[in-house]
């Protein structure tokens, strides 16, 4: 099964982007730089008048959190990006009966709620989304502002202790971890670029605890890198030409930095870990977003 979502970005303008381009030519690892203070403080200056403007920016994250999660070129006018970014991903799984208004949903990888605020702010004639949102990330700073942010009955976050060169550096080094949640509590898990930074072990130890925390006929949804539907990317940032294992890596001196997989590896994998049925849902004619590795229990 193939999904096509090429929907164009906000209109943004042509002095704008060039700046931000700019910027990302300088200094590459833009997550890097939010923990900057003076970077962090102009970034959430910019922030200051589309806010007064614009009340539906008001409830955003702070620019230098948005910025952290991945915002493209758009490092000074992403409001509009972050507000519609998931979109296409939860019209898929509500339009293939994934997940609905009542599901038990695990965002792992989630930021400062960049998938998480389309359940919260739901609301169609007084229809919410009525079940369990779980988010889980090593970004300490990002969890705090989702508990914060969100009503404590419907969602919970945890703070994964998991280290990372651009999130969490005084983090565990070890391969392993289990989130602390039941097993077969939920209808979906799912993550949007973990895989990407996750070698053999890692990505063993998560596939393995997204089959034990599904329910049976539950769905898993992870984007990563895939090798026979290469990013567009590739060529230019992206080249995975070293070999580790069964990952095709970036970099040698930084193996995580960005990883990628061959589908057989990973269904192969998938079905040795039990899942039923394993499918890439792609993007035809130019993978502009990442393949989603789509399994169920």
């Amino acid at each position: 099964m193939a999904y096509t979502s090429a929907s164009p970005g906000p209109a943004t303008s042509s002095s704008g982007l060039s700046l931000d381009r700019l910027l990302r030519k300088l200094f590459p690892s833009t997550s890097k730089l939010t923990f900057n203070p003076l970077f962090r403080a102009a970034v959430n200056a910019s922030d200051v008048v589309p806010r007064l403007m614009f009340p539906e920016f008001r409830t955003l994250p702070p620019n230098h959190l948005r910025i952290r999660v991945g915002v493209g070129n758009r490092i000074f006018n992403n409001q509009t990006h972050f507000l519609v970014h998931a979109r296409d991903f939860w019209m898929f799984a509500l339009s293939e009966s994934i997940v609905n208004l009542k599901s038990n949903i695990l965002d792992i990888g989630v930021g400062c709620g960049r998938w998480a605020h389309w359940m919260r702010d739901c609301n169609f004639r007084g229809r919410r989304f009525s079940g369990a949102y779980v988010g889980v990330d090593i970004d300490g700073e990002a969890i705090a502002w989702c508990q914060r942010n969100y009503d404590a009955e419907r969602f919970r976050f945890h703070h994964s202790s998991h280290g990372s060169v651009s999130y969490n550096q005084n983090g565990s080094a070890s391969s392993l971890y289990r989130i602390p949640e039941a097993d077969g509590t939920f209808d979906l898990v799912f993550s949007n670029s973990l895989l990407t930074h996750l070698l053999e072990a890692e990505l063993g130890n998560y596939l393995r605890e997204t089959f034990r925390l599904l329910q049976a006929g539950g769905t898993m949804m992870h984007s990563h890198f895939n090798m026979e539907h290469l990013p567009a990317t590739y060529g230019k940032r992206h080249t995975f030409k070293y070999q580790l294992g069964n990952a095709r890596i970036e970099s040698e001196a930084q193996p995580e930095a960005a990883v990628a997989y061959h589908t057989d590896y990973l269904f192969r994998l998938c079905r040795q870990i039990g899942f039923s049925s394993c499918e890439i849902v792609h993007m035809p004619g130019g993978e502009q977003h990442q393949p989603i590795l789509l399994c169920r229990k």
